[in-house]
């Protein structure tokens, strides 16, 4: 049985959201997204991810906490307790910044909801 490498999942995220950011720059003659509901539902897929985050990163603590627990860490220098104290402190302040981040996307998602778009419509564009 193969055991998949759970890193790929954060790996494919980040791609995801580079590949966002390519397709969102903003252009010379206007806007990178041309309607207010593209921006609506993509402040929403990021509030959800957002939403995902505190609890991924729970899991990474808990991980390196277990490892070391049982003694299966080593470290270049100093000690693994050093090294794993000042990761899961780190960790831990990372997802209270997520829980953050996922608030005022929140609020950004709901302040978008009532916009709506009063310009000309491209029908060559794929942002509909």
């Amino acid at each position: 049985m193969t055991r998949t490498d759970p890193a790929q999942y954060p790996a494919k995220a980040a791609d995801a959201l580079r590949l966002f950011n390519h397709a969102t720059l903003p252009k010379r003659d206007g806007a990178g997204i041309a309607y207010p509901g593209t921006i609506y539902r993509a402040i929403g897929n990021l509030a959800t991810l957002g939403h995902r985050l505190p609890q991924a990163l729970d899991h990474i603590a808990l991980s390196l906490t277990d490892l070391h627990r049982v003694g299966h860490l080593t470290a270049d220098h100093s000690t693994p307790a050093t090294h794993t104290t000042a990761a899961v402190k780190a960790l831990r302040r990372a997802e209270q910044l997520a829980i953050e981040l996922t608030e005022a996307l929140e609020r950004a998602h709901v302040a978008t909801g009532p916009l709506g778009y009063g310009g000309p419509f491209d029908d060559t564009d794929d942002d509909l």
